[in-house]
């Protein structure tokens, strides 16, 4: 009988460490997801501005849009989206739209004849690299394929 109680108690204490770890790696995933979904919100409105920087060195939307290798409508909403946090008007975009290339993919405007050489669109790091005509840096290729 002291065995088994022995042993009852012993997996008690194994579950409870369990049930505590357990609760600490949710709350280390939790804090890991919010910075990440703060890092990504920063980047996501670099990515606008640099759109809309492009847009105010005399380029049209459509112009931005072949630049950045996305539709003229991410373009749009890019800038519309910059303009809104730099709180000018924004002239002939949709003063709702706040999403961004990656919440609603396209394909790219300009698809290689040849699949085997498809890219993924560029992400421009240095808006005044294209406006100079300079190739923008591309990021590394992760295995996902994202057109």
């Amino acid at each position: 009988m002291k065995r088994y109680l022995s042993d009852w108690q012993a997996i008690t204490a194994c579950e409870a460490k369990r049930d505590s770890e357990i609760e600490a790696l949710r709350q280390q995933i939790s804090e890991v997801e919010s910075r990440t979904a703060r890092e990504i919100s920063r980047h996501r409105a670099d990515q606008a501005e640099a759109a809309a920087v492009i847009r105010d060195h005399g380029q049209t939307d459509d112009d931005v849009a072949e630049l950045l290798e996305i539709s003229t409508k991410q373009a749009r909403q890019l800038i519309t989206t910059a303009r809104a946090h730099r709180g000018t008007p924004s002239l002939g975009a949709s003063p709702t739209s706040t999403a961004t290339p990656t919440e609603h993919p396209e394909r790219p405007r300009h698809v290689p004849a040849d699949p085997s050489r498809q890219q993924r669109p560029q992400q421009v790091s240095d808006p005044a690299a294209t406006v100079e005509g300079r190739t923008p840096v591309q990021p590394a290729q992760t295995g996902e394929d994202q057109t």
